[in-house]
């Protein structure tokens, strides 16, 4: 099975509470995004989830969360959150370290509600669905 880690990062409270969001610059097709990728060998899913929000948004983030995970086909998601202590821009742009970096690749990150509104790319709004419900619950 293949390991896979997305990293949800929160701000606000309650209905306000927002989510983290990116969207490739010149690839609309891709769609609304979390940060998250593949769990490299000897990493662990939380190893994982904080190198890849690290290469793909910059933010050096600790104290994630478990909060979920599900098997989709061949692949298993890990699904993290964090609410970082340090205030967040409202939006800017990052040229992504690591493998994205060599393919040019450039995202505009947002922030969005964590429930409603705009939908995430494929297996993302199940796990946000996910992480939305563990959060409401208190986790």
């Amino acid at each position: 099975m293949i390991e896979k880690a997305y990293g949800f990062v929160l701000r606000g409270e309650g209905a306000a509470r927002e989510l983290l969001v990116f969207e490739h610059a010149g690839l609309p097709d891709a769609g609304l995004q979390a940060p998250g990728g593949t769990v490299e060998a000897g990493e662990t899913p939380l190893e994982a989830v904080a190198r890849e929000v690290l290469e793909e948004s910059g933010l050096p983030l600790e104290g994630w969360r478990a909060l979920a995970a599900f098997d989709d086909g061949p692949r298993r998601w890990h699904c993290f959150a964090v609410a970082p202590a340090m205030p967040l821009p409202d939006s800017w742009r990052c040229e992504p370290r690591g493998p994205e970096r060599a393919q040019g690749l450039r995202f505009e990150y947002r922030w969005i509600a964590l429930t409603g509104g705009e939908t995430l790319a494929g297996t993302q709004e199940r796990a946000r669905r996910l992480v939305a419900a563990a959060v409401a619950a208190g986790g």
